[in-house]
């Protein structure tokens, strides 16, 4: 027994987890993909430590990021269901978050305000996700990547193709998500190794949110 114990554990238990084990009866669930996440905030405060104008979107970009990490750190610390739930929520939001802000800087300038409302999209994608199953979640999450590469592609133009920083991101981005698949299905698995699937798709989402950032903020 555990403090999670008392909660609604995640819906693809008992093995629709992906190929690590899940622990229910430790604290940590699952120990590889629960420290794996800390990429995204290592990468996080890397960028924000290379980049020497400190301007708003940059500071609200790693806090988004940063959000995704811990949400990462909850949901495979706790493997409750509304914890994978926030999950996918920060995924979708650092997905969506240079949009997102370009449209609300329209009508709120205030660094706190845009935190609130950020919080509260983010807070809208937990609600949306926790009724649906983990498939249709991964789905959707897939869907949503592509409505904003095809808006990368309208906005860009040509600039596209130079640019570098971004090709490396999406090049990163697919590979991870290829072992994540991999994991996901346990064409290759080891429940008990520190080197999964899915341990090594947070390391590769985490390089990949941090060129993408570079070339973002560029």
């Amino acid at each position: 027994m555990n403090i999670w114990s008392s909660f609604h554990r995640a819906n693809c238990l008992p093995d629709n987890c992906g190929c690590e084990f899940v622990h229910l009866d430790q604290l940590i669930a699952q120990p590889a993909a629960f420290w794996s996440s800390l990429f995204h905030i290592i990468f996080a405060i890397l960028l924000y430590t290379q980049t020497k104008h400190k301007s708003q979107r940059l500071k609200l970009w790693i806090f988004s990021v940063i959000l995704l990490g811990l949400s990462s750190h909850f949901a495979h610390g706790s493997f409750l269901e509304f914890a994978m739930a926030m999950d996918f929520a920060g995924i979708v939001l650092v997905m969506s978050f240079f949009t997102l802000y370009k449209w609300l800087v329209k009508w709120v300038s205030s660094t706190p305000k845009l935190v609130f409302l950020l919080l509260s999209y983010q807070g809208g994608l937990w609600m949306t996700f926790y009724s649906l199953e983990k498939w249709f979640k991964v789905g959707l999450c897939v869907i949503i990547f592509t409505i904003s590469i095809v808006e990368l592609l309208h906005s860009e133009g040509k600039a596209f193709l130079k640019a570098r920083d971004l090709h490396i991101a999406l090049v990163l981005l697919l590979l991870s998500f290829g072992l994540f698949m991999i994991d996901e299905l346990r064409l290759i698995c080891d429940p008990h190794s520190w080197i999964t699937g899915h341990s090594i798709w947070h390391l590769g989402t985490a390089l990949s949110l941090y060129y993408y950032g570079k070339w973002r903020l560029r």
